[in-house]
C-alpha cells in the first residue's frame, strides 16, 4: 500500500564500470524494485506497481526502464512470490531482507514492524541485531494495507488529499477487525455528519490499535521500533503510533522498498543476465489440485425475473412493475433499509408484488428512501394512476432511523420479514439462506415457525460485498458475473476474507488460470464460507433450500451452493426484496386502524439530522432528532434503555431486577469484620469471580486478609483488557484481563 497512485521508475539507459546491484521484492499485490550503481548506498532507479497476478510483465518493464537488457547484473530477489525466478538466483528470506535493510540506517533497531498489502509483520532483534522472534497477523487481514486501501476508495479519498488533511483531535470510532463492517461503521458516521477528515482519521486510529494488538498480544513494546512498508508514509498511522509508543517509533527512510532494498544489500551471488524477453516457467492446470465440478444448475429450476416492465431511472432506481396497473392501487408499502442497498415493495390488497424498485444506500438511508418515494410519485404522474397507502413497515440495519421518519405502522426485524415473505411463496420451505450485501443469514423454519437463526459474525466473507469487490478487482461487473462464469470448473481457493481473497486470486493468475476461472473459485469461496461460518453444523433440509438475497441473481453462485450441497435451490424472482415483501406482509396481518404513514411527498422535504447526548443513565446514549420540512414533530431514537422520547427519566427493564437483587444480596453474604488485616487480596469483577465472591470474603476474612474487588466495568477497562489479551479472547474474558 502506498500514496503513489502511478507505478514509480524513471526511464534512464545507465551506464555502469561495475555491474549493477538489483533488489527485487516481488509481493502479494506489488512488485518493487531499486537499482543501485557500483558501491553506491542511495538506489539510482526506483519502482513500484501492482502486479495483478501477473508479476512477469512487470520484470520486463523494470529491465527495460532500468536500461539493463541484455547486461550483466547482479541479482538479489525477496517476497512471497520471488520462487518465479528460483532458476535464476535463489531467493531472500524476507525477514532477514528487511533486518539487513533497517539496521543499515538503525544500528540499534530492536523491533521491525512491516504493514504489506497482506500482512503484518513484527520481527524481534537483540542489542547486536540479531534475531529473536516473528509475529505475523493469522488468516484475518485487519490492520493490512489493502484494508486501508478499500475504505480509502469507499470514501473516494486519495492519499494524496489524505496527505493534506488536518488532524482530527477526537475522531470518531471505527471498526477495523473486518473490511467489510468497516464499511458499515463509516456509512453509520457519515450519517451522523462526520467530516471525510474526521473518518479518515479514526479510520486510522482504529487500524493502527488493531495491527498493534494483533502484533504485541498483550506484550509491551520496548525499544527503538522501525516502520517499513507503504503504510509508513501515511502521517495518520505515524501520529497515532508516535501518540500511543512515543519517540521510539520511527520510519524507515524508503519504506515502501525496504524489502527490495535489503535484497539488493545482501547479493552474493554472480552478476547474472535478464534478458528483456525473460520468461518465467508457470505451474500448468495439470499440476494443481483437482478443479471443481462446473457452475452448471441441474436440480434447480432457475426463475424467469423478466417483469411486465423495468427501467433504471435518472436517480438510478431500478424500477419493476409486476401487475398491470390501474386507475388506482390500494397496498402496504415495505421498506428494507440495508448498509449497501434499500429496497421498496408496493404490495396489493391481494398480496401481489406491483411495484418493486431497488437501489444502492450509498452512506445515506434518508436520502434514498426519499428516492424510493420520488420514485413512486413519477410513476403515478407519468401512468395516471393514484397509489393509496393503507400501511408500511420497515426492515433492515436502518428500520428505525427510517421508520420514525415516514411514519411505519410497524418496524420489524430482518428475520421475522425474510421468514414471512418465504412462506407467501412456498409455505414447505424450512431452510432459507439469505446473503445480503454486508450481512448473511441463516433460518431453519419448523411448521411455519422459526425454530433456529444465526448471521455472520466479525468476518464478513460471505456476503454480497465480498463477490462485488472481487469482481471488481478481476474487472468484471457485479451485473455481469453469473453468465460470464456459468458452465466453468472453478480452481481450488479458500474461504477466506475480502482482503486475502485477493491474494489468493493473484496467486491462481500466477499459476496460469484466467480471470473467468479465479473469478468462478470466488464463487465457491463465498458458498463455503457462509455454510462454514454461518451455516456451521446447524441442519440444512435434505430436499430443497431457499436462497434468497440480491446474490441469489447470479446463477453460478446458486450452482455452486447445489454443487456443495447436492440438492435443489429455490430462488424467487423476489429473491432480492424478499425483506420488504415481507416487511408489507406482516404490516397488513396487522393493521386495525388508520396508517401513520406520512405520504410519499416526504421525498420531497428536507430532512436534516441532530444529536444530542443522554446522560439520564451511564449508558450515555446519542440521541438522533430528526427536522422534517413543513412539520413540526420531531421524530427521535437511539435510547438504549427503551424509554419514549417523552419520558425524562431512565425506563425501568423488569427484566434487570433479577440481577439487580442477586448484587444486592452478593454484597451482604459472606462479610466477615477484618480489623487489622495482614495482607490484601484483590479479585477482579468478572465471570466465575464474582459469582463466588461470598466464599472468597468468608475464606480470606477467616484468614485476616482483606478482599477488595475491581470497580464497574469502564470504557478504561475494556481498552486495557484489549490491550493487554494475549489471544483473541471473548469479550468478558478481555474484561478480565482489563
Amino acid at each position: 500500500m502506498s500514496h503513489q497512485s502511478k507505478p514509480l521508475y524513471y526511464n534512464t539507459v545507465m551506464n555502469f564500470n561495475k555491474p549493477p546491484r538489483l533488489g527485487l521484492d516481488i509481493g502479494t499485490l506489488y512488485v518493487k524494485a531499486v537499482l543501485f550503481q557500483d558501491s553506491d548506498t542511495i538506489p539510482v532507479e526506483k519502482y513500484f506497481k501492482p502486479h495483478k497476478g501477473n508479476p512477469v510483465n512487470n520484470i520486463r518493464e523494470i529491465i527495460q526502464s532500468f536500461g539493463i537488457n541484455g547486461s550483466q547484473t547482479y541479482l538479489g530477489v525477496t517476497g512471497v512470490n520471488s520462487n518465479i525466478l528460483a532458476g535464476i538466483v535463489e531467493p531472500l528470506n524476507p525477514v532477514r531482507a528487511l533486518r539487513i535493510a533497517v539496521l543499515k540506517h538503525f544500528p540499534g533497531v530492536r523491533n521491525i514492524i512491516d504493514v504489506g498489502g497482506c500482512s503484518v509483520t513484527l520481527i524481534s532483534l537483540n542489542e547486536n541485531g540479531e534475531f529473536i522472534n516473528y509475529t505475523t497477523n493469522s488468516l484475518c487481514a485487519a490492520g493490512t494495507g489493502s484494508f486501508l486501501d478499500q475504505q480509502a476508495e469507499r470514501l473516494g479519498i486519495s492519499y494524496d488529499e489524505a496527505h493534506s488533511f488536518s488532524s482530527v483531535e477526537d475522531p470518531p470510532a471505527i471498526a477495523t477487525r473486518c473490511a467489510v463492517f468497516a464499511k458499515t461503521d463509516l456509512i453509520h458516521r457519515q450519517q451522523e455528519g462526520y467530516s471525510k477528515e474526521a473518518l479518515w482519521s479514526g479510520l486510522c486510529k482504529g487500524m493502527t490499535n488493531t495491527f498493534m494488538q494483533i502484533l504485541l498480544r498483550g506484550k509491551k513494546l520496548e525499544g527503538c521500533t522501525v516502520i517499513t512498508g507503504g503504510i509508513a508514509l501515511n502521517r495518520e498511522i505515524m501520529r497515532w503510533l508516535k501518540e500511543k509508543f512515543g519517540d521510539s517509533i520511527q520510519c524507515y527512510p524508503d519504506p515502501v522498498f525496504a524489502q527490495a532494498i535489503g535484497s539488493a544489500l545482501e547479493i552474493n551471488n554472480s552478476p547474472v543476465v535478464l534478458p528483456e524477453n525473460i520468461e518465467i516457467k508457470k505451474k500448468t492446470i495439470s499440476m494443481l489440485k483437482e478443479s471443481r465440478p462446473p457452475l452448471v444448475l441441474k436440480k434447480t429450476k432457475y426463475p424467469d425475473f423478466s417483469v411486465l416492465e423495468e427501467w433504471v431511472d435518472n436517480l438510478e432506481n431500478e424500477i419493476r412493475i409486476l401487475k398491470p396497473l390501474t386507475k388506482t392501487i390500494s397496498g402496504y408499502i415495505g421498506i428494507d433499509v440495508g448498509s449497501t442497498s434499500t429496497k421498496l415493495a408496493l404490495v396489493d390488497e391481494e398480496e401481489e408484488v406491483a411495484v418493486d424498485i431497488y437501489r444502492k444506500t450509498s452512506g445515506n438511508p434518508v436520502g434514498a428512501t426519499q428516492a424510493l418515494f420520488k420514485a413512486l410519485q413519477d410513476i403515478e404522474k407519468q401512468r395516471n394512476v393514484k397509489f393509496y397507502v393503507l400501511g408500511s413497515a420497515t426492515t433492515g440495519s436502518g428500520r428505525k432511523l427510517v421508520g420514525k421518519l415516514i411514519g411505519a405502522d410497524l418496524i420489524a426485524n430482518e428475520i421475522t420479514a425474510h421468514a414471512t415473505g418465504t412462506l407467501k411463496i412456498d409455505p414447505e420451505i424450512e431452510t432459507i439462506f439469505e446473503i445480503g450485501g454486508q450481512d448473511s443469514k441463516y433460518i431453519l423454519l419448523k411448521n411455519g415457525r422459526m425454530a433456529q437463526c444465526n448471521m455472520n459474525y466479525v468476518c464478513a466473507a460471505g456476503t454480497g460485498s465480498f463477490i462485488e469487490e472481487q469482481a471488481k478487482k478481476l474487472g468484471f461487473s457485479i451485473q455481469e458475473i453469473g453468465d460470464r462464469v456459468a458452465g466453468l470448473s472453478a480452481p481450488p481457493s479458500s474461504d477466506r476474507c475480502t482482503v486475502f481473497m485477493e491474494q489468493d486470486l493473484n496467486n491462481l493468475l500466477v499459476q496460469g488460470y484466467d480471470k473467468k476461472e479465479a473469478l468462478a473459485a470466488v464463487l465457491y469461496s463465498i458458498a463455503q464460507n457462509y455454510l462454514t461460518k454461518v451455516v456451521g453444523k446447524r441442519p440444512v433440509s435434505e430436499n430443497k433450500v431457499f436462497f434468497q438475497g440480491a446474490t441469489a441473481r447470479n446463477k453460478s453462485l446458486v450452482a455452486a451452493f447445489e454443487n456443495i450441497l447436492n440438492r435443489e435451490i429455490v430462488v424467487s424472482p423476489l429473491c432480492h426484496i424478499m425483506g420488504c415483501y415481507g416487511a408489507a406482509l406482516l404490516t397488513k396481518a396487522q393493521m386495525k386502524d388508520n396508517t401513520d404513514f406520512k405520504g410519499l411527498d416526504l421525498s420531497g422535504k428536507k430532512i436534516t439530522l441532530d444529536y444530542e447526548r443522554c446522560d439520564l443513565c451511564t449508558n450515555h446514549c446519542k440521541i438522533t432528532f430528526a427536522n422534517i420540512e413543513g412539520e413540526k414533530e420531531k421524530p427521535s431514537w437511539g435510547y438504549m434503555c427503551g424509554r419514549d422520547p417523552e419520558e425524562k427519566k431512565k425506563k425501568k427493564v423488569p427484566g434487570f431486577a433479577p440481577f439487580q437483587k442477586r448484587r444486592a444480596i452478593l454484597a451482604r453474604m459472606g462479610n466477615v469484620p477484618v480489623k487489622n488485616p495482614v495482607a490484601t487480596f484483590g479479585v477482579p469483577r468478572t465471570l466465575v469471580n464474582f459469582s463466588y465472591l461470598p466464599l472468597w470474603k468468608k475464606f480470606l476474612g477467616e484468614l485476616g486478609i482483606r478482599l477488595i474487588l475491581s470497580p464497574s466495568t469502564n470504557d478504561e477497562t475494556v481498552e486495557k483488557g484489549i490491550e493487554s489479551s494475549a489471544a483473541d479472547f471473548c469479550f468478558p474474558v478481555k474484561i478480565a484481563h482489563g
